[in-house]
């Protein structure tokens, strides 16, 4: 049975509803250019192992993109009032306007990104990359979570707000596997392998992008944040916020924020979608 992503409930104890990777409100904001719809290949990973290939058509347009994964109490209640404080600060920027930010709106903005990333990351499907207790944190504390960072940079107008997720892992030191004999001697027999999974996300709109590195460990999340940290040409959200002057210098367009993806080294059998 379906499980909401972040407080874990299920019918008939809540009803699931339909979430906006990106709520609709933000349409009347800034201008948007006809939605187009793009062909994508996933990768549906089952018990057994087998995976199997699916070609489909998604929104280009992140404003049309949904998913029934979110039941109506979170959706109307902790992520509606979310929503609702970050566009205060979101719309401003999103339009290219020259303000200040504040180290305390800094800080929503970067629990939006980070809750809006989580919510990216279902759409593509399994493996899901989003540890059960990134989204629980998130929920009671309204704040990203350890190992998430979260990067804000100016960008060149795109006609459509757009997102790209990449999927990212590494293996582990495993955990070593002991056989007692009889005599009461302990011999290593194995190694089981332990496998870190992750993300990164852009966020697309109008004049700002998102980043969103996240992962279910230290190690992984210390490696994505080496490999990605555009200093120079963004401020960090998240962790340590900081107040900052909007617009930002330089600006990046779109096509070399997609270009992160290609630092990163994405999951067997998984693609940016």
């Amino acid at each position: 049975m379906k499980k909401c992503l972040f407080c874990g409930r299920s019918a008939p104890e809540v009803k699931m509803t339909g979430e906006h990777v990106l709520r609709r409100e933000l349409i009347n904001q800034v201008l948007w250019g006809a939605p187009k719809d793009r062909t994508e290949t996933v990768h549906r990973g089952y018990s057994d192992g087998t995976q199997i290939a699916m070609s489909r058509q998604v929104p280009e347009s992140i404003l049309n993109q949904t998913l029934k994964d979110v039941c109506g109490d979170c959706n109307s209640g902790w992520m509606n009032d979310l929503e609702n404080r970050a566009e205060k600060t979101l719309v401003p920027l999103l339009r290219g306007e020259h303000t200040h930010v504040a180290k305390a709106d800094a800080e929503v903005l970067a629990t939006w990104a980070a809750k809006t990333a989580m919510v990216r990351a279902r759409v593509d499907g399994a493996p899901y990359t989003v540890p059960e207790d990134h989204r629980t944190h998130i929920m009671t504390t309204n704040t990203p979570p350890a190992n998430l960072t979260v990067w804000a940079a100016a960008c060149e107008p795109h006609p459509n707000a757009r997102t790209r997720h990449y999927k990212v892992g590494i293996e582990l030191p495993g955990t070593p596997i002991t056989e007692t004999d009889e005599d009461g001697d302990t011999w290593v027999v194995g190694v089981e392998a332990k496998q870190s999974l992750g993300h990164v996300t852009t966020i697309v709109i109008n004049h700002i992008t998102l980043v969103i590195a996240e992962a279910d460990s230290e190690a992984l999340h210390t490696d994505l944040v080496t490999t990605l940290d555009p200093t120079g040409t963004a401020t960090k959200l998240w962790p340590d916020p900081k107040d900052f002057n909007w617009p930002l210098t330089p600006t990046p367009t779109p096509d070399q924020i997609d270009g992160i993806g290609d630092l990163t080294q994405p999951l067997p059998n998984t693609t940016a979608g």
